[in-house]
């Protein structure tokens, strides 16, 4: 388990201000060996544009998002990406033992805006399924210079948070707040994820 302190760091922020911005995640070992799983699903043909919207309401529109993604199969997935699930579930348990959440399982996918792509403004919590309860990306982008762009923007009642994708980095937020992926000017990588109230294999269920 990582530093305890960072852990009670986290849990703090997202009681108080619904976000947490955690540098150093993962380290750049790490980013890149993620990333290059990312190459290596692209090269296999795993990825598939994304959506908006789940089963029969789900739908295509380049006009809402622009990512492409590859759903994670825990039980099947590379050493790097079976470590960095682990350190989800540790933190997740630990918001379970200090804030009651009753979180009973996590989902995440690869994902990669190409240059040009972007995600408007939107929530993770659907309102026909409103499983998700905490919301976090994975950066895993090298080098990444202010110019690239593609920033995460939380929307908060009295402020908006702008969050540049820096490899290693890991953004946690509450499902239900607001937020958008702004304009990339270059390929951005990332690992996505929601916590869930439910096994994720019942939440097909309302």
């Amino acid at each position: 388990m990582k530093d305890i302190a960072l852990f009670d760091k986290a849990v703090d922020a997202l009681s108080h201000d619904g976000y947490f911005i955690w540098d150093h995640f993962v380290d750049s070992d790490s980013v890149s060996m993620l990333r290059n799983c990312i190459f290596e699903h692209y090269e296999e043909g795993n990825f598939k544009k994304a959506g908006i919207g789940k089963q029969v309401l789900f739908q295509v529109d380049k006009g809402i998002r622009g990512d492409y993604i590859k759903w994670i199969d825990k039980k099947n997935s590379h050493p790097a990406v079976k470590s960095y699930l682990e350190q989800i579930e540790s933190f997740m348990q630990y918001l379970n033992q200090t804030c009651f959440l009753g979180l009973k399982d996590f989902e995440s996918h690869f994902a990669h805006y190409p240059e040009g792509t972007f995600y408007k403004k939107h929530v993770d919590r659907f309102q026909q399924n409103a499983h998700r309860v905490i919301s976090f990306v994975l950066y895993l982008n090298e080098n990444w210079q202010p110019a690239d762009a593609g920033e995460l923007k939380i929307y908060l009642e009295d402020k908006e948070e702008t969050v540049a994708p820096l490899g290693g980095r890991l953004a946690l937020f509450r499902s239900e707040m607001e937020h958008e992926v702004l304009l990339s000017n270059a390929s951005r990588y990332s690992i996505t994820g929601w916590m869930l109230d439910k096994d994720m294999s019942l939440t097909f269920l309302p």
